[in-house]
């Protein structure tokens, strides 16, 4: 069923699904499993509270569990404008997002909580409601600057789930996995709203230090997965027994990797979407992971250079929030340029070709926008002809050094100090030098594919 609203899907779990298992999770070493008409209840009763605050936005700054799926719906269902924040963002990121978006209050565990204390809020915002609920605010997965608060609705939201369940089906009796950040859109369709829209169980991971022993702990039938994490599955050979399905999704995943899943007899899909579509667009169904079968609610044709463009009325974002140049610059007439180049085979089948826009998508599916980080690198390394790329699947920082005076030594002090400025799986991990100029386009755009 395609649900309108969140608050029609919890209720139908409720009444359809009561004794079906919602979640499940641990505590103290045990897991806990919460029913469907009691996460109903919990969220009713979460909902009551937060009508009461004196905040039209409401910022969530907590690790994902069991309080923050009841947190998330509840402030929709509350008419709060909901702003997703990731807590493993660094402070001033967090900073700048909050008061980009208006939040008025923040709602937090354990961990978040001391720090957020600290986080300056914004004043009292008027904010617009679609259908009912509160909108929900997702940051694109880009860095500092790039990144944009896009505004999504929990009808898009639903639609985007009906438009995954068509190409990928989930059924009661699966127990989903859910192993990503619910604060990005993939995470939050593919490894929670997907499966509860179908009256399945979402068991929650223990985390990351955890990450190796849960599928055996929880035993799930179905994982979403970003590229990253399967190779790091799979590499200590932690994939259960009864798993039938891994989702992959939100960057760019080797054949190498699919295959050693499929060689376990589990089957494969590659999902293919945007914050800004609500997440996925296009999921492969056949033998082949990187042939996309365009979801049925989505239209997907080919710009004349091979960009992806999209039209997805019921899934299409609302806009990026208060940014409508930025709105206006990539959703044309109710087609969204992507900036993702792909190609259709003779059966219709999409496949992701490369990046028109200068961003590295990362396989934790970050995204590194260029320009942006080789202005720092300018600055901060004192060079004028550098640029980033990836590499045999390395951040690969190039300079040319035509004329032989570079200082080797010196310019690795400074990137090590660069590095220290940028997230861990962020930073770069490869230096080359080339004995000459780097290849230039006649307008002076360096041509980075013959890096």
């Amino acid at each position: 069923m395609k649900f309108k609203s969140f608050d029609e899907m919890l209720q139908s779990n409720a009444k359809n699904h009561a004794d079906d298992i919602a979640l499940a999770y641990d505590e103290d070493g045990q897991i806990k499993r919460l029913t469907y008409a009691a996460l109903y209840d919990e969220i009713q009763l979460r909902k009551t509270q937060i009508e009461h605050l004196d905040a039209n936005c409401v910022g969530i700054l907590q690790a994902p569990s069991k309080k923050w799926i009841i947190d998330m719906y509840a402030c929709v269902l509350a008419r709060k404008q909901t702003v997703l924040l990731d807590p493993m963002s660094e402070a001033a990121v967090i900073q700048a997002q909050v008061l980009a978006t208006d939040v008025e209050t923040l709602l937090t565990d354990g961990l978040t909580a001391p720090y957020a204390s600290k986080l300056k809020v914004a004043p009292s915002e008027k904010v617009s409601l679609a259908d009912g609920e509160g909108n929900i605010l997702f940051f694109t997965s880009g860095t500092t600057h790039s990144s944009k608060a896009v505004v999504l609705t929990s009808k898009s939201l639903c639609a985007s789930a009906w438009n995954g369940q068509a190409k990928c089906p989930c059924y009661t009796s699966d127990n989903l996995l859910c192993m990503l950040p619910l604060t990005h859109v993939f995470g939050f369709v593919c490894a929670m709203l997907w499966p509860m829209s179908q009256g399945a169980c979402v068991s929650m991971t223990r985390g990351m230090r955890y990450i190796v022993k849960d599928c055996d702990y929880f035993k799930p039938t179905i994982i979403s997965v970003v590229p990253s994490i399967l190779k790091f599955l799979i590499g200590f050979n932690a994939l259960n027994d009864g798993l039938r399905m891994i989702l992959v999704g939100a960057g760019p995943a080797t054949e190498q990797m699919l295959a050693a899943a499929k060689a376990k007899g589990i089957e494969v899909r590659f999902g293919y979407g945007l914050t800004e579509t609500s997440s996925g667009v296009a999921i492969s169904c056949g033998e082949n992971p990187f042939a996309m079968s365009v979801c049925p609610d989505d239209e997907i044709t080919l710009g004349e250079d091979g960009e992806i463009l999209i039209r997805c009325p019921e899934c299409m974002m609302q806009g990026y929030y208060k940014n409508k140049e930025a709105t206006d610059e990539v959703l044309v007439d109710g087609v969204l340029h992507t900036g993702d180049l792909g190609r259709f085979d003779k059966d219709g089948n999409l496949y992701i070709t490369g990046r028109k826009k200068d961003v590295i998508v990362l396989e934790n599916g970050n995204k590194i926008f260029l320009p942006e980080w080789e202005n720092q690198i300018a600055e901060q390394l004192g060079l004028e002809d550098a640029a980033l790329a990836i590499k045999d699947d390395a951040i690969t920082l190039f300079v040319g050094n035509d004329d032989g005076f570079l200082n080797v030594s010196l310019l690795k002090e400074k990137l090590a100090a660069f590095n220290k400025s940028k997230p861990f799986d962020m930073q770069i991990t490869r230096l080359e030098v080339l004995p000459h100029k780097l290849p230039r386009t006649a307008t002076g755009k360096v041509k980075r594919y013959e890096l």
